[in-house]
């Protein structure tokens, strides 16, 4: 006997498998990583550190300064203030 699910069901579950595939890949390169440094092969480990690293500075470079965060902001009150305006017109 075959069961049927709906469609969305299926999406989510495959959503689901999918977040647990990139879990345990994660866990796999630490796994791996450990298995070098402990077999006496520190400089693929250092490398792979460096890499991994590397990979962490280019993912939260994208910070915004200062003088940006102020420009958001002043943007931002403006946005509210015109909506607050066309809201008290209505």
């Amino acid at each position: 006997m075959e069961r049927t699910f709906p469609l969305a069901r299926l999406t989510d579950i495959l959503a689901d498998l999918r977040k647990e595939q990139s879990m345990l890949e994660a866990q796999l390169g630490k796994v791996r990583d450990a298995i070098a440094a402990l077999g006496g092969v520190a400089q693929d480990y250092k490398r792979r550190q460096a890499v991994r690293s590397a990979k962490t500075v280019a993912r939260n470079a994208r910070r915004m300064t200062a003088a940006q965060r102020a420009e958001v902001s002043k943007r931002m009150k403006k946005y509210w203030a015109e909506r607050r305006k066309a809201k008290a017109k209505a």
